[in-house]
């Protein structure tokens, strides 16, 4: 096969004249960049869905010393295993991440506990393989790997929106060498795969602590550790209002099921499917009405709860169950300092440090 050698990238093949004639080249484009965003979100509600949002702020005690240690050891290992994700090379992070995913054999109910947990990894994963296939620059990716291909060009005209565009000549599948082609690169998707270990490290440890810790400890250890009692309780409100306000939307979603509302649009062609499409979107603007004065109602409660707490009325606060560390915790914090300390060193030694761009 022979492949094209002009600027303007004269398809080399039959499958090319067909991948690059200007309407298939634009449609395909604009799909790609909607699929990352819709496809994660399709992913995270359909396989967590309300319910499993509402147990994920709820707690469900256990007996393993998970739960028997104090909140403010397991708020330090979010802090450092975030930290030195973020100070050192991938595959670091990846460690980290796989060491806090064994914790979670300690916690109770691991099946449920893994249904939250594995959707929001991988969900991670595409949206940010599929972002930085597009969008890591063509010479930081040429600085890192030494050499960039690209999976499939799109319109000059994209390059306006900040998608990898080469410097120079670059070989394109089916398309042949192009002068300045922008589009997807493989390099750009392994980085997007390599630097995602740093985010899902950094929510396997937020989780472990909200599993695994009673919100008022979380709001009792934060007040100890110098934190506001107005910021801690703010804190501790939203998310608490998460699982109320999921609730409202099933109570309200199923009401409207139960009056023989379809929110899912049907019909058999392009108008059917409009006009039913545009109910959905009235019922929906409807229920969030409702959803909204249900939580509202809530307000008058939330109001009354803070009074009893007392803010403001005295400098020294009392608790109901005193938090104090134990030998256990003790152990915990200078684990967790040796590795913050270990990473800081990595950090510093050629090849080991996070690499340049890191967005």
């Amino acid at each position: 096969m022979e492949l094209a050698q002009a600027s303007g990238g004269v398809p080399a093949s039959d499958l090319g004249l067909i991948l690059y004639n200007p309407a298939v080249n634009w449609a395909i484009s604009l799909i790609y960049l909607i699929w990352g965003p819709a496809l994660v979100i399709y992913l995270i509600f359909k396989l967590i869905g309300f319910r499993g949002y509402m147990s994920l702020f709820r707690y469900a005690g256990g007996e393993t010393f998970l739960y028997r240690l104090d909140p403010r050891v397991k708020i330090l290992l979010s802090v450092v295993v975030t930290t030195v994700a973020a100070m050192t090379v991938w595959w670091i992070s990846a460690i980290l991440f796989v060491g806090v995913m064994a914790l979670y054999a300690f916690t109770t109910n691991v099946k449920e506990k893994m249904r939250i947990v594995a959707p929001l990894v991988l969900a991670s994963f595409i949206g940010t393989a599929w972002a930085q296939s597009m969008i890591a620059p063509y010479s930081y990716l040429l600085y890192d790997f030494g050499e960039v291909h690209f999976i499939y060009a799109f319109p000059g005209a994209l390059s306006a929106l900040g998608i990898t565009q080469a410097n120079g000549t670059a070989y394109v599948p089916y398309l042949g060498y192009v002068q300045n082609p922008v589009g997807l690169t493989w390099e750009g998707l392994i980085y997007g795969l390599q630097i995602t270990f740093r985010s899902v490290a950094a929510i396997a440890a937020g989780l472990l602590l909200v599993f695994t810790t009673q919100p008022s400890d979380i709001l009792t250890s934060l007040e100890k550790s110098g934190l506001p009692v107005e910021l801690g309780f703010a804190l501790l409100l939203a998310v608490s209002s998460v699982p109320k306000v999921l609730e409202a939307s099933m109570t309200t979603l199923n009401a409207l099921k139960a009056r023989g509302v379809d929110l899912r649009p049907r019909g058999g062609n392009p108008a059917a499917v409009a006009s039913a499409l545009g109910n959905t979107v009235r019922y929906v603007l409807l229920a969030l009405v409702t959803i909204v004065v249900l939580t509202l109602k809530d307000a008058v409660q939330i109001a009354i709860a803070a009074e009893i707490r007392g803010f403001r009325a005295s400098r020294k606060r009392t608790y109901y169950r005193e938090m104090k560390m134990r030998l256990p915790d003790y152990v915990g914090i200078a684990v967790l300092l040796a590795l913050l300390a270990a990473g800081i060193y990595l950090s510093g030694v050629p090849g080991l440090g996070a690499i340049p761009y890191n967005p």
